[in-house]
C-alpha cells in the first residue's frame, strides 16, 4: 500500500529508512505506512509486524521523546504493538539498540539522563545509621545495577512500578505511599509491630500464647513478666492488686519477711520507652513505691529551670495562643477526668504543644508528632504519672559474667513480607559498664544495665562493650559444655521463631504483616548459670556503631538483608555461588506465609 501523508500544518520532512530485522519488502507491502511531524520530532509510523520482529528497535516512553525533541531524533509508532511502543533511532550513530522496554508514563530527571530501563527500580535509602546509606546502595547495585537512587523522597516518581526503601523506622512519613500503587515494591518497616516492640504487649503475647500452649518454649525461655499501670507511690497497692497476674503483689509481700539476698527481685520497665531509660530494681512494696513517688514534682521543676531560662518568650508565646501561664492537670480544680483535661487545653499534640489555630496555614507536609520526652536521672525517682504503662520482669541474677562484667547477646531477627522469619548467624556480646553486683549490693544500674546506650563512645570502646559472640573467650563460663555458644545459638532460633509465630497469631492487629514490607528487629537474650537463654525485649529500629567488631559486623548483615529482600522481590540470582554464600549468613527459622494467607489490607495509610 503506498504511503499516505497525514494532515500536518508543517512541511512534509525528509523521510528516512528505518528497517528493524526481519521487515522484508513483502511485509512492507503489507504494512500501512504515514509519516509526518508532531512537536517538532519526525515520526513515521509502521504496522504489520509483531514484537517478535522488533528486536532491532528501542523502545521508549513518549513523553522522554518529547522532551529530548530537540535531538532530532526519527522515530517510528507500530500500531500492532500489544503495549502501545514507539522506537528510536538515533541519526548520529546510525544504530539501533537491541532494547524492548516496558511504556513507561513518568521519567525521572536520573532516567532522562541515561535513558529508560526494563523494569527501572528506584530507590529510596535514608537509614536511620547515616553511614550505612551508601554501602546499602552498593548492595543493591550488585543485585540491580541500573537501581535509580532517589536522595530527596519529595523527587520520588508518582507511580514507580518498582520501589525499594530503606528509611529511618522512626520518621516514616510518606513512605508507604510508594508502596500503596508500586506492583512490586518493599519498605524497611511493617504497618504495625508493636506487639513485639512494645514491652507490655510482647507480655501479653508470650501470655496468650502459652496459656494454651503448655509445651510452648516461651513458658521457659521468657523471665515472668507482669504488666502494670502505674501512676503514683500511694496508689502502689492498688495497681499491684489491679494486675492481671498477682504474681509480683505475693512475691513482694513475701520478700518482706527475708534478707535482701533470699528474695525474688525484679526489674521495673517502662513499657514505652528504650535505650535503658527509666529501669529500676526492686524486691519490696517500699522500694517499688521509692522509685515512683514525686515524679510530677520532678518534672515541674524541670519547668520552672526551663521557664527561667526562657520565661519571656514563652511567656510571648502563650499569649499568643490565648492561654497565658495556664497548664492544668487533673489536679487542677474543676478538673476531674481526663475529658475536662482535653476540653481545657483544646488540642492537644504528644509534644506537648497544642494545635494550629484554624487561620494559621498548614503545612504541606503532615509532621509527625515528636515522641514524648520524659526525665530520667541516675537513681532518682522516674516519671510514672507520664508514662503510666510499665512491665516487672522476674530478675535472673545467677548469671556467668564475662570478664566480670554481665553481658547480653543481642541477636538480629529480618522479617520479610507476610511472615518468613530469618535469624543472622552472627550476634554481638554487649557488657555493662562496671563489673557485676547482684542487686542486694545495691549497685549502680552501670552494673546491672547492659544497654550501650548507657556509654558514651569512648567508654564503650575503651571497655569493649561491644564483642562479637562467637569470638568472645567464654571457657571460664562453662568449661565443661565447650558447645555451650552453639546451644544457646539453637535455642534462639527456636525461641525467635515461636516468638514471631505467637504475635502474628495472638495479636495480628499490633503486628501487621504485608508481603511488601520487611522489618529488622534486635532481640536481646540473658544467658543463665546453666546455660539457658532468656528472652529480655524486642527493639525495632535497633541502632547500628561502626565501631570495633560492630561496624564490620553490620555491614555483613546489611549485605545478607539486601540480598534476601532482593530475593523477595525477585531481583537476586539464587543460582550465583556468591549470593548463597551471602545469604547463609542467615537462618531461616519460621515460614507462615501460607498459613497466613494473602493480607486484605490494601492501601496504608501515611500519619
Amino acid at each position: 500500500m503506498p504511503a499516505t501523508k497525514a494532515s500536518c500544518a508543517t512541511p512534509e520532512p525528509r523521510r528516512a529508512e528505518l528497517r528493524p530485522q526481519g521487515f522484508t519488502a513483502e511485509r512492507a507491502a503489507s504494512s500501512k505506512v504515514f509519516h509526518g511531524t508532531w512537536a517538532g520530532v519526525t515520526t513515521e509510523a509502521v504496522g504489520g509486524f509483531g514484537a517478535g520482529q522488533e528486536s532491532g528497535m528501542r523502545l521508549i516512553d513518549l513523553d522522554y521523546v518529547l522532551k529530548r525533541s530537540s535531538s532530532n531524533r526519527k522515530v517510528k509508532k507500530s500500531e500492532s504493538c500489544e503495549k502501545q511502543s514507539i522506537f528510536i533511532e538515533s541519526t548520529v550513530s546510525r544504530s539501533l539498540v537491541k532494547h524492548i522496554l516496558p511504556w513507561k508514563k513518568e521519567m525521572t530527571p536520573a532516567e532522562e539522563e541515561v535513558g529508560p530501563r526494563r523494569e527501572v527500580m528506584h530507590a529510596f535509602i535514608n537509614s536511620s545509621a547515616v553511614w550505612l546509606n551508601e554501602h546499602l546502595k552498593s548492595f543493591i547495585r550488585q543485585h540491580v545495577p541500573d537501581a535509580v537512587f532517589i536522595d530527596d523522597f519529595d523527587d520520588f516518581p508518582a507511580g514507580a512500578d518498582t520501589v525499594f526503601q530503606y528509611c529511618d523506622g522512626w520518621a516514616l512519613t510518606q513512605n508507604f505511599a510508594a508502596i500503596n500503587v508500586a506492583k512490586t515494591g518493599l519498605i524497611n518497616a511493617y504497618p504495625n509491630s508493636d506487639a513485639l516492640a512494645r514491652k507490655d504487649f510482647l507480655a501479653a503475647v508470650v501470655e496468650y500464647w502459652a496459656a494454651k500452649r503448655p509445651e510452648s518454649n516461651l513458658r521457659k525461655h521468657v523471665p515472668l513478666t507482669v504488666r502494670l499501670t502505674l501512676d503514683y507511690a500511694e496508689y502502689v497497692d492498688d495497681a499491684l492488686m489491679a494486675a492481671d497476674d498477682l504474681s509480683l503483689l505475693y512475691s513482694l509481700e513475701e520478700n518482706e519477711d527475708k534478707d535482701a539476698k533470699d528474695r525474688e527481685w525484679w526489674i521495673l520497665k517502662p513499657a514505652l520507652v528504650d535505650c535503658g531509660a527509666g529501669i529500676r530494681l526492686f524486691s519490696t512494696m517500699e522500694e517499688l513505691s521509692s522509685h515512683l513517688e514525686l515524679a510530677e514534682n520532678e518534672t515541674d521543676d524541670d519547668d520552672e529551670e526551663e521557664e527561667s531560662e526562657g520565661g519571656e518568650a514563652v511567656t510571648e508565646k502563650e499569649k499568643a495562643n490565648g492561654h497565658i501561664n495556664f497548664s492544668p492537670t487533673l489536679t487542677t480544680p474543676g478538673l476531674e477526668s481526663l475529658d475536662a483535661l482535653v476540653t481545657t487545653t483544646n488540642s492537644l499534640s504528644l509534644n506537648g504543644s497544642s494545635a494550629k489555630s484554624e487561620n494559621e496555614p498548614s503545612s504541606k507536609k503532615p509532621v509527625r508528632a515528636k515522641k514524648p520526652q520524659y526525665v530520667f536521672k541516675a537513681g532518682g525517682r522516674i516519671p510514672s504519672a507520664q508514662m503510666r504503662a510499665f512491665v516487672a520482669q522476674r530478675y535472673i541474677v545467677a548469671i556467668p559474667p564475662l570478664d566480670g562484667r554481665k553481658w547480653h547477646v543481642r541477636s538480629y531477627a529480618l522479617s520479610i513480607g507476610r511472615l518468613k522469619v530469618h535469624v543472622a548467624r552472627e550476634m554481638l556480646a554487649l557488657l555493662a559498664a562496671e563489673a557485676y553486683q547482684p542487686p542486694w549490693e545495691n549497685p549502680s544500674l552501670k552494673s546491672s544495665l547492659t544497654n550501650t546506650a548507657l556509654q558514651d563512645d569512648d567508654e564503650m570502646v575503651a571497655g569493649e562493650s561491644m564483642r562479637d559472640f562467637w569470638a568472645a573467650d567464654g571457657s571460664a563460663m562453662f568449661p565443661d559444655r565447650p558447645d555451650w555458644k552453639t546451644h544457646v545459638f539453637d535455642q534462639i532460633c527456636g525461641i525467635t521463631a515461636e516468638l514471631f509465630r505467637a504475635a502474628v497469631h495472638t495479636m495480628a492487629d499490633k503486628f501487621t504483616t504485608l508481603d511488601k514490607c520487611f522489618e529488622l528487629f534486635a532481640l536481646d537474650f540473658l544467658v543463665d548459670a546453666d546455660g539457658n537463654a532468656w528472652l529480655l525485649e524486642v527493639n525495632e529500629a535497633p541502632a547500628f556503631y561502626d565501631q570495633g567488631v560492630a561496624g564490620p559486623m553490620a555491614l555483613r548483615l546489611m549485605e545478607a538483608i539486601i540480598c534476601a529482600t532482593m530475593e523477595h522481590m525477585g531481583k537476586a540470582d539464587t543460582a550465583d555461588p556468591k549470593n548463597a554464600a551471602i545469604k547463609d549468613r542467615l537462618v531461616e527459622v519460621l515460614d507462615e506465609t501460607a498459613k497466613l494467607g494473602k493480607s486484605n489490607i490494601t492501601e496504608i495509610m501515611p500519619e
